[in-house]
């Protein structure tokens, strides 16, 4: 059988939109893909030192030009398709055709054009970088005020990107529905997960509280657009980014906030389940600052706070906490 390497390229959005991200996080979660079950005994490639070629099979974080070059003998989707569907500005679109967008969100490709949809807008606003990820790569702004900061972020992107204005909802409940895509184009719902953002909107964590249902609207909506990426050639692992909150007085849900179609700590969260026992509630916390050391996660854990497995994270420089427990009520207390 052929040795199977793992690649944690976590700087995937980084290289489809024409930069880098600083090796050094990166290597960091060097072998977090060993959370998937398939991954277990793979070779975790280091992301700021690739090797030319390997010479066994590759499972990649996601798929860009560089991964072709690194296993050129095995098939991938193309990189243009799968920049196309990370694209937020794809996203949108569908959103569009399928009646789900929030009001007030457009695309701007111009300061003018921000600056009418700032005065249109009713609400508190945020501006998207296309690829942006993690709450990076984006403008906040009060209703009706576009800041000198705000300004000079939008003029600098808007020489080579359009940009997503859309309405800012809070507060409101994150959820990621996560999905595999077959080669023959076949979709398979994998679970979901809630995101855990900080105030300011970040990502911090997912959590995984069975029980907790994902809206059927929202359900049906991620596979409609996994059944679309298939149809446009991706196949692979997909999560879809929605929520629930308040827009102003009104309540609201959006089904598909964004596509990431490549792995995602969402996806690794749910694998994660593989070492609790059925039906145990999980936090993943990335917290802002160290919060101690903890013991890594066992094979029979007990309720508490752990680090991750051993062979995820054998150096303990992940930085992150595991929180675990039978039932919601006790995972707060952990």
């Amino acid at each position: 059988m052929a040795e199977l390497y793992a690649l944690a390229n976590l700087d995937f959005e980084y290289e489809l939109a024409g930069g880098t991200l600083p090796p050094s996080l990166a290597r960091r979660w060097r072998h977090v893909l060993r959370l998937l079950p398939e991954a277990r005994e793979a070779t975790c490639l280091d992301p700021g030192d690739w090797p030319g070629t390997v010479d066994g099979k590759l499972l990649a974080w996601g798929v860009t030009p560089r991964v072709l070059q690194l296993a050129p003998h095995q098939q991938f989707p193309s990189p243009e398709v799968v920049r196309q569907v990370n694209d937020k500005r794809f996203s949108h679109h569908l959103e569009k055709r399928f009646g789900v967008e929030l009001p007030y969100a457009r695309l701007v490709a111009s300061l003018e054009e921000l600056e009418e949809a700032v005065r249109d807008c009713p609400y508190d606003w945020v501006l998207k970088h296309p690829l942006g990820m993690s709450a990076r790569e984006r403008a906040v702004g009060k209703r009706g005020r576009l800041s000198d900061s705000g300004r000079g972020w939008a003029r600098k992107q808007l020489v080579q990107w359009s940009l997503l204005f859309e309405p800012w909802v809070d507060p409101r409940r994150d959820f990621s529905m996560h999905f595999e895509i077959a080669r023959d184009g076949s979709v398979q719902f994998v679970g979901h997960c809630q995101l855990v953002p900080d105030p300011g909107g970040v990502y911090r964590g997912n959590q995984v509280l069975p029980g907790q249902e994902v809206p059927g609207q929202a359900l049906a909506c991620g596979g409609e657009v996994a059944s679309e990426l298939a149809r446009l050639g991706y196949w692979g692992p997909v999560g879809i980014d929605a929520f629930e909150g308040m827009l102003g007085d009104l309540a609201v849900l959006r089904p598909l906030v964004e596509i990431n179609a490549r792995y995602s700590f969402g996806r690794l969260t749910l694998a994660l389940r593989d070492w609790l026992p059925e039906d145990w509630c999980l936090l993943w916390s990335h917290p802002k600052q160290a919060l101690g050391t903890h013991p890594p996660l066992p094979a029979r854990p007990r309720p508490g706070v752990y680090g991750l497995p051993v062979d995820v994270d054998p150096d303990g420089t992940a930085g992150t906490v595991l929180f675990v427990a039978p039932s919601a009520e006790e995972l707060l207390l952990a």
